[in-house]
């Protein structure tokens, strides 16, 4: 079921939560020995919590929008009690002592966790492996990687052992998962989803939202988690009307769409970019949108990206035990070698390539109200990685490997990757972003795509 589904069943009676915690426990213990999805499970406490959903039912009283649906959380997100390593040696043994806000909403609202799912060491890859915990696969092909660094919950809910899981985009970590998966992922606005109580990210890219199997999903998870948080001083508003609700009241009629196969400058495999193309001329067609020049030629901000990153990893490390250092993966040593060696220059530098991406989007979305792009610019590559360092017959870097998402991560703007079509054997993504706060455009538009072009949930 979808989780919309399988709330309202449950707010209904006609099943229990406990009957939906029992399945999805059986379908981790029976599909993940192949994926490698969850790092975490924790049975007895999502049973006991079933056991307090159910009981409210049997009160007559209403649990909550999410009421009795199994959620996957990804390891970097904190829930009192469970491991809290974020897929590094570094912290192995730590637990919890706090639960994210996302993640506690989604608790009132009656979800109901079940375990941590995979991330690569603090998120910093696009494929998800670790030391910590091994490889993670994608259920479309257990040779290839479900992307990262969000992989163990796309994984998780692409193989239907939840119906919705937790992830984080810094750099494209819902999108990227989503593509190579099948599935909706969704980064709002920056500041959309709080990230209190404890984050302290300095780069101020970092994004918090879940995967899912439909537009609704999504919807209804960010009506339940959206909204200011005092430990969270970019944190949001919640939208006036209901994003689920926005879904059916958006008309994309006249929108001026723009779609853009590289933004300009990023390489990107043409098997990729001849799906993403048929999928968004069928959005423009179905929609009754009008297709517009992008004209967009951005310039690569990797490097700037990179040098407000370095000081997030730095704090992760900074107080680490030599001895686990040794253990650490040579991405992020290189970054905190770079770090170390970071100065007022750079700090400048970066910011100004920030400045002038910002004015050029900008500009650019003074043409165009929708930009329609590839999610990922190179189908899935092995799960055991390493990254493509070559893509249309032109080498890339880490950075040029993300080139289509990151640099919605440096702007803000809203973002979301929903399925396309298949490349080199596992789904890709159609990216669609709006202006910033124009978030309930974005999953409209998500949602008439879904519609016009349904794909296997």
């Amino acid at each position: 079921m979808t989780a919309v589904r399988l709330a309202e069943q449950v707010r209904a009676g006609r099943c229990s939560a406990r009957e939906a915690v029992t399945e999805a426990l059986e379908r981790i213990a029976r599909l993940d020995g192949e994926l490698g999805a969850f790092v975490h499970v924790d049975a007895e406490g999502a049973l006991a919590r079933a056991r307090v959903i159910d009981a409210m039912v049997v009160r007559g009283e209403d649990p909550g929008p999410l009421a009795g649906v199994p959620l996957a959380v990804k390891e970097l997100h904190a829930v009192t009690g469970w491991p809290h390593a974020m897929g590094s040696v570094v912290h192995a043994g730590r637990v919890a002592d706090h639960t994210s806000t996302m993640v506690a909403r989604a608790m009132e609202a009656g979800a109901i966790p079940v375990g941590l799912t995979a991330s690569p060491e603090f998120g910093r890859a696009s494929f998800t492996a670790s030391v910590l915990h091994g490889v993670t696969r994608n259920p479309h092909a257990p040779e290839l990687t479900p992307g990262g660094s969000s992989g163990g919950s796309a994984a998780a809910v692409a193989a239907g052992m939840v119906p919705l899981g937790t992830g984080t985009d810094g750099a494209g970590s819902l999108r990227i998962p989503a593509s190579y998966c099948g599935l909706v992922g969704f980064k709002g606005t920056y500041g959309r989803v709080p990230r209190g109580p404890r984050h302290r990210g300095t780069a101020e890219n970092d994004h918090y939202g879940v995967l899912t199997r439909t537009v609704r999903d999504t919807a209804r998870f960010l009506d339940c988690v959206c909204g200011t948080d005092e430990y969270d001083r970019a944190s949001l508003p919640a939208p006036a009307e209901p994003f689920e609700r926005s879904l059916t009241t958006i008309d994309l009629r006249g929108l001026r769409v723009a779609w853009s196969p590289d933004l300009g400058y990023a390489p990107c495999d043409p098997e990729v970019a001849a799906v993403v193309e048929d999928a968004a001329k069928a959005f423009i067609a179905g929609t009754g949108a009008r297709q517009v020049p992008a004209d967009l030629s951005l310039e690569s901000c990797g490097a700037a990206f990179r040098t407000l990153s370095v000081p997030d990893v730095h704090a992760e490390l900074r107080n680490a035990p030599e001895d686990r250092l040794d253990s650490v993966h040579p991405t992020v040593r290189r970054y905190g070698d770079a770090a170390r060696a970071l100065d007022a220059d750079a700090l400048v530098d970066a910011h100004e390539a920030r400045a002038r991406l910002v004015a050029a989007l900008a500009e650019g979305f003074g043409r165009f109200d929708l930009l329609l792009t590839p999610a990922t610019q190179a189908p899935a590559f092995p799960a055991e990685g390493p990254m493509p360092a070559e893509i249309a017959g032109r080498p890339v870097d880490h950075w040029g490997a993300l080139a289509v998402t990151f640099p919605f991560n440096l702007s803000g703007h809203p973002a979301v990757s929903v399925p396309a079509g298949h490349a080199g054997g596992a789904p890709t993504g159609l990216q669609i972003v709006a202006r910033r706060h124009e978030d309930a455009r974005v999953l409209a538009a998500a949602a008439a795509y879904e519609h016009l072009h349904p794909w296997p949930t």
